[in-house]
């Protein structure tokens, strides 16, 4: 699950209930019994086998349905069986091999009375009718379950229905077992108007229309856990593929069919890499991507992901802006769908991997510089939560499970499997992401399954790293100084660990490294942090010109030492760190630099032409007036990466500009040309050539773009 504003309220929540408190460095703190501990519920029989039969009463916005459950003993005597089943369902009646019996509702369950008690090693298929529908369910933290889509003037083919069913509510919809810690294999038969398409979990088994109806069956054949069952039917456009033999399903609004290729076109790339990278292919009979009104963020439904469709991009909007969305959901059909958490107090073991190789997909396809930003965004998108409160990833200690969906089970934990991979090693970590897998494959799953399996599969014990990153709150918080001994060749390094170690935050121990900078470039050398407080010492050649503290960001960490001006101008020349080297990059230009200093940073920027830059910003140096930027600026309209494009146009505003930076930038306004690019050429030209950029204005206002903010900026630049 990727959520958007629901994980604020959620945080807001937390909050409320008293966890958050600050320390003197930063970091809140959360009281370990606050709650007191959860566990998944006990079961007494095994689900087999779910198949739910549906129909749909679109005028009504109601349905009446049917639940078959199959269940095998896990007891000697099995006499009663009980169900969860939503406040929003009325159920009729109940049977058991088709024998109507009685039942009873109480709370979240409705129990059964057998006919006769069951025995271990036999089968029944237990049924319940109910009618429901009435009750509005929203995405995810906001009482999911069964949600229709009204009809808008503007949205005509807002017309339809989806399901939620994390945490705990596709028995909004179902009478079932609704918890991770038993997986079944499912089935739906579900009817609609004819103008409907319903698409579910597994593969069609048949879609007929008769009198008006249509009725769909969809199966899935492989156990997975009940809330990832799913069901999504409307008015939709339905372009299909192929992946290696498994079809692919791209389902939009049908009025937002021309956004396909720009949304879902590069998914095949992802699957590939996915199934290589965990040496499993991918492990269901179709994937389908089916974005929805009213669905915010996306819901990873077994072979059926659920997308919001204000997600969808025309292709304008930035490079492949829904790739993160995308390949966040995909990742879970590995990690969330052919292993679940078994209880909600392990989620991390969902969304933390689904964060993670979301970033190891950016790695694939845009590059190192990609993978560390998404890395320090991660870092940065946990400390804000961390200064409110913090847990251990790995608790039973939550108020609901909802409240677990927060940036420790995402961004924390998905810093802490880079920091996994750092230590281990690419060979070793991959070969134990795959041995998870594969020994747990169809099977609810805990923290100590992971650490087992990346233990035997490198050889090197997990267990301590698990404790204090995993199983403690809190993280490291650095400070350090350096100094050189010229007599002795050497570096002395004074590293603190400031953060406060009550409430169970460790004294960290950390393999790192330290990058030590000269002028022909930097090298490594590796060091253990294990103190509070720590002097270690770094044979080198000469005096350096910086130092830096695990100059790769290996691991999860807030650094309280900032280089100074001096150190940045040799960070920025010879980091391998993206992050490091755009802030370097930064503090330099905020340092007045020399004419000198500015070809040096040009010269930087002129290498750095890839399409995802390990400078992605130049905003510091636009801000930076000085006649030798010039022609610099006007090399940069022809930059791949549109951010790069943009800032040299915006740039170019307080320059006297030639007429072929004028016909360059009318050059770059098109309907096929990024949205940012589009509107800082539309200025541009306003400013420098107003008069003989009329019909350019004018071509731009037949523009199409979700905002209109492109033909709004050109109706503006007519009328001044």
């Amino acid at each position: 699950m990727r959520i958007n504003s629901v994980l604020a309220c959620t945080l807001a929540a937390i909050a409320s209930l008293g966890m958050a408190g600050l320390s003197a460095v930063g970091q809140g703190r959360e009281n370990p019994n606050s709650f007191a501990p959860t566990y998944a519920p006990d079961r007494e029989y095994d689900l087999l086998h779910l198949k739910v039969v549906l129909d749909v009463n679109e005028t009504q916005r109601t349905f009446t349905g049917e639940s078959f459950n199959t269940i095998r003993p896990l007891v000697q005597t099995l006499t009663t069986a009980k169900f969860h089943v939503g406040q929003g369902l009325t159920v009729k009646s109940m049977a058991v091999n088709g024998r109507d019996v009685t039942f009873k509702r109480s709370g979240e369950f409705v129990t059964v009375t057998l006919p006769a008690p069951l025995a271990p090693n036999a089968t029944a298929i237990v049924s319940a009718k109910y009618s429901g529908g009435s009750k509005q369910g929203g995405g995810f933290g906001s009482d999911g379950g069964w949600h229709w889509m009204v009809p808008t003037k503007t949205n005509p083919d807002k017309d339809g229905f989806w399901t939620q069913g994390e945490t705990g509510f596709n028995r909004e919809w179902a009478v079932m077992w609704d918890y991770p810690n038993d997986f079944a294999t499912t089935e739906t038969i579900t009817t609609v108007p004819a103008k409907w398409e319903v698409v579910g979990n597994g593969i069609p088994v048949s879609n007929t229309v008769k009198n008006g109806r249509r009725t769909a069956h969809w199966k899935m054949t492989q156990p997975h856990a009940t809330y990832l069952l799913s069901l999504v039917a409307g008015q939709v456009a339905i372009k299909k593929d192929v992946w290696n033999g498994t079809p692919l399903w791209y389902v939009v609004p049908a009025s937002q069919k021309d956004t396909i290729d720009a949304s879902f076109s590069d998914t095949p790339d992802m699957m590939t890499f996915f199934s290589n990278i965990t040496g499993l292919r991918y492990p269901w009979p179709k994937y389908a991507q089916n974005a929805m009104y009213d669905f915010g963020g996306g819901m990873e439904n077994v072979s059926a992901t659920t997308l919001g469709s204000g997600n969808l991009t025309d292709g304008r909007d930035g490079i492949r802006t829904m790739a993160s969305l995308n390949s966040h959901e995909l990742a879970h059909q590995w990690f969330g769908d052919v292993v679940s958490c078994k209880d909600w107090g392990q989620t991390w073991l969902n969304e933390s991997f689904a964060t993670f190789m979301q970033s190891a997909y950016f790695e694939h396809a845009r590059g190192s510089a990609a993978y560390d930003r998404e890395i320090e965004g991660n870092m940065r998108g946990y400390f804000g939560e961390a200064r409110r409160y913090m847990r251990p990833i790995s608790t039973r200690r939550y108020a609901n499970p909802d409240a677990m969906f927060d940036s420790h089970s995402y961004p924390k934990g998905g810093v802490v499997i880079h920091s996994l991979r750092q230590m281990l090693g690419e060979k070793a970590f991959w070969k134990g992401i795959n041995l998870y897998l594969t020994r747990h494959k169809h099977t609810p799953v805990e923290t100590t399954d992971l650490m087992k399996a990346m233990t035997d599969a490198s050889g090197i014990n997990c267990e301590p790293f698990f404790i204090q990153w995993i199983l403690s709150p809190g993280h490291p918080v650095l400070d350090y100084t350096w100094s050189y001994d010229d007599a002795s060749k050497s570096v002395k390094l004074r590293v603190n660990q400031l953060q406060k170690t009550d409430g169970g935050v460790p004294i960290y121990t950390i393999p790192t490294k330290v990058g030590i900078f000269m002028s022909y470039g930097m090298s490594t050398q590796k060091i253990t942090l294990s103190g509070a407080e720590q002097e270690i010492t770094v044979k080198v050649d000469g005096k350096p010109d910086a130092v830096l503290l695990d100059p790769s960001h290996d691991f999860l960490r807030e650094m309280q030492h900032k280089p100074t001006a001096a150190e940045a101008r040799a960070i920025v020349k010879h980091a391998t760190n993206a992050v490091e080297r755009q802030s370097a990059f930064d503090m330099v230009c905020s340092d007045s630099p020399s004419d000198s200093e500015l070809k040096s940073l040009m010269a930087i920027l002129r290498a750095d032409r890839r399409t995802f830059p390990a400078i992605n910003s130049v905003a510091a140096l636009a801000s930076i007036n000085n006649p030798i930027l010039k022609s610099f600026w006007s090399e940069e309209l022809a930059h791949p990466d549109p951010s790069r494009k943009a800032a040299a146009i915006r740039a170019l505003l307080n320059y006297d500009v030639t007429s072929g930076d004028i016909a360059t930038v009318k050059s770059l306004v098109n309907a096929s040309q990024f949205n940012s690019v589009n509107l800082a050429a539309i200025s541009f030209l306003e400013k420098h050539d107003k008069a003989g950029s009329k019909a350019v204005f004018e071509r731009a206002i037949t523009f199409k773009n979700r905002n209109q903010s492109i033909a709004n900026a050109a109706k503006r630049a007519l009328s001044k």
